[in-house]
C-alpha cells in the first residue's frame, strides 16, 4: 500500500514543530524529517519545499534570505504566530487520531494477539 500522500498530510506540522527551535532553511528541514520521522518512503525534498510555500501562503511561516554564510543565499523560513495557532490546531487534530489510533490497536490485538510487525 504506498503510504507517501497520507505521511505528507501531517507534514505541515512536523515542520512548524520543527521550526519552534528557531529558523532554518529548507534543506535543514527535509534532514530533521528524516532524521526524525519513521517514513514508509523516503521523502520528496519537493514535498517539503511545497508545503513551505503554501505555509507562507497562509500566513503561517515567513522567510527571508540568509547571505551570511558562503555560498549561495538560503531562503530562511521562521514560524509566525498565525503558525503557532495553526500548529495549537494541529495538536489537537493529533490528540485526538492518537487516541483513535490506541483503539484500533487495542481491539485489533484483542483479536490477533500482540505483533508489532
Amino acid at each position: 500500500m504506498a503510504m507517501s500522500a497520507k505521511q505528507n498530510r501531517h507534514l505541515p506540522a512536523f515542520l512548524l514543530l520543527f521550526l519552534l527551535d528557531g529558523p532554518k532553511h529548507g534543506g535543514a528541514l527535509f534532514s530533521l524529517t528524516q532524521e526524525s520521522l519513521q517514513l514508509v518512503e523516503s521523502l520528496d525534498s519537493g514535498a517539503v519545499y511545497r508545503t513551505l510555500r503554501d505555509l507562507e501562503h497562509k500566513l503561517c511561516v515567513k522567510s527571508s534570505w540568509d547571505v551570511e554564510e558562503s555560498g549561495p543565499a538560503k531562503r530562511v523560513y521562521s514560524i509566525t504566530e498565525q503558525g503557532l495557532a495553526e500548529l495549537q490546531l494541529w495538536q489537537k487534530e493529533m490528540v485526538l487520531r492518537k487516541k483513535n489510533f490506541e483503539f484500533f490497536l487495542e481491539r485489533y490485538q484483542s483479536h490477533f494477539g500482540n505483533d508489532d510487525k
